[in-house]
């Protein structure tokens, strides 16, 4: 076999498996060429927001007060505020009181859905890494729990709204995903996945079967081959849709006039890289 024009990502996340699903040449920008991208608000907010309730659920069942809950939003703001991903987001005075009173409306958004104190967590943010054979795949889970059962499921915060049926698809195989990883990794499989809509405070769950899960890996083993290939001929399709509106790419994709060998060049410039603190 002749070589790549591209290196093939021997390790993979849901998430990248589920952007190259979406658009393959987005996948290329920012996963294969891993060219900078600017900080998106909604990301960041989704991530402060995360871990807001990460500290509230890390407390015992008892002291997952509301009380407990404000002064965890104001550890984590203290967190975040400093941090160069907030800091390059540019916000006035007035965006960051805006900012900060959207992420408290979704914490509420949470408390409308359940009472913390009920919840039985097993972990958070909990990182888990399997070997799928070709490929490794590593991502982390918002959260494991047992529900009212003593089944397992896996819980995940969305900060953004109910997404169309044409597109929620996608977040639930990254589900399935996950589930997966804890099958292999702790060697149960989880009963139930759990999407939890803060804005709406709408839960949308589906039930986990070994054959969904069957189903699942080798979707992923079926992604994987088409990475390779695409990485094997240089080749990378473009998938038009709504969310092209939203990628920091769009510039330099063909499907909008662009050239994709100036993004290498381009990007770095137009995106200076963050830096860690």
């Amino acid at each position: 076999m002749s070589q790549s024009v591209y290196p093939i990502p021997l390790t993979l996340s849901p998430s990248r498996i589920s952007g190259f699903r979406t658009c393959p040449m987005q996948f290329r920008f920012a996963s294969i060429e891993k060219l900078p991208e600017p900080p998106q608000i909604h990301l960041v907010k989704g991530n402060f927001v995360h871990r807001v309730l990460e500290l509230l659920l890390a407390h015992e069942p008892e002291l997952r007060t509301v009380d407990a809950a404000r002064e965890d939003f104001e550890l984590a703001k203290a967190e975040y505020e400093p941090s160069a991903r907030f800091v390059a987001l540019g916000l006035s005075q007035e965006d960051r009181e805006a900012f900060f009173k959207d992420s408290r409306e979704l914490v509420n958004g949470y408390y409308r859905m359940e009472n913390p104190r009920n919840t039985k967590v097993i972990g958070l943010e909990m990182r888990l890494d399997s070997d799928f054979g070709k490929f490794k795949l590593g991502g982390i889970i918002d959260r494991l729990e047992h529900d009212e059962h003593g089944d397992l499921v896996i819980s995940d915060y969305k900060t953004g709204k109910v997404p169309n049926p044409k597109y929620g698809a996608n977040k639930m195989d990254n589900m399935h995903l996950y589930a997966s990883l804890c099958l292999r990794v702790r060697g149960e499989l989880p009963k139930k996945l759990r999407l939890m809509y803060l804005k709406s405070s709408t839960p949308i769950e589906v039930d986990v079967t070994d054959e969904s899960n069957a189903a699942c890996d080798a979707a992923a083993i079926k992604t994987f081959d088409q990475i390779a290939e695409s990485c094997q001929t240089g080749e990378f399709e473009t998938h038009r849709s709504g969310l092209c509106n939203f990628c920091a790419f769009k510039q330099w994709c063909p499907e909008f006039g662009g050239d994709p060998t100036q993004a290498q060049i381009q990007a770095p410039v137009l995106y200076p890289a963050l830096e860690k603190n």
